[in-house]
């Protein structure tokens, strides 16, 4: 998320382990190609920058999809906040946090898709967390911690190697990570669904999710799923070691 720098170019983030920024993903207007973003974000009082994810893992450039962000609101205290966009990083707004104010709330829509680039259908959505967040500019993305949650579309499922999941009916809520453990964790969901369990041993286990926009594709041949069962093992035999303890595999078929 972040291009190369010397360690002392980041400034400390008060989005710390122990206070942790929190984002609600409502997604329950997936099916229509919209999501709705509400952020809750730590912040010192005096000029502050948000900043969109820019360099975007596994893509290695600068391909952040800022056309993702619409209808962008700041407030604190249940006062609006003005804000202005940098004239030359279109990434980054800048704001003043009031004296007195310690977090900043942040609400915007996320347009899920456009040509070439279809994240969403009516059955199945896909979340890369990098679109629907902001954060402090010049922040290091393993100094900053989030606390991530989901709304699902009714009767939804989903899959992610988030941690401690807690559901309370269409809401899901994660623990604590960082910033680079969250982008680096997208989460899947839909309407139709099938877990493959992959492998086991002791607390460590390998499993698979697979969401397809009808229900007839999740008949899957047994040989597949045979196959889809050993390449956690394999993957074990061939390296001669794992570093992992939980591995989790997602798959939609649209």
């Amino acid at each position: 998320m972040l291009p190369a720098a010397a360690a002392d170019e980041f400034a400390a983030s008060p989005a710390n382990e122990a206070n942790p920024m929190t984002v609600v993903l409502d997604a329950r207007q997936a099916p229509r190609g919209l999501m709705y973003v509400r952020m809750t974000i730590p912040a010192r009082p005096g000029p502050f920058t948000l900043v969109y994810p820019k360099w975007i893992p596994g893509e290695h450039g600068p391909t952040g999809p800022l056309r993702v962000l619409s209808q962008l609101r700041v407030s604190a205290g249940g006062h609006a906040l003005a804000w202005q966009r940098d004239q030359v990083d279109l990434y980054a707004f800048h704001l003043t946090v009031p004296s007195g104010v310690s977090q900043i709330d942040v609400e915007f829509t996320g347009i899920i898709n456009a040509p070439e680039d279809v994240m969403a259908t009516k059955n199945v959505a896909i979340v890369n967390w990098n679109r629907y967040i902001l954060y402090q500019a010049d922040t290091h993305n393993t100094d900053v911690f989030a606390k991530p949650s989901v709304i699902l579309p009714a009767g939804w499922k989903y899959g992610t190697a988030l941690p401690d999941p807690r559901q309370n009916g269409d809401r899901v809520d994660f623990g604590t990570v960082s910033l680079e453990t969250l982008v680096d964790s997208p989460l899947d969901m839909g309407r139709y669904s099938k877990r493959i369990d992959q492998w086991s041993n002791g607390s460590a286990s390998a499993q698979i999710d697979i969401f397809a926009d009808k229900p007839q594709d999740l008949n899957i041949d047994a040989k597949v799923v045979k196959e889809y069962k050993n390449y956690a093992a394999e993957g074990i035999a061939l390296y001669g070691a794992r570093h992992w303890n939980y591995y989790h595999a997602l798959l939609t078929l649209s």
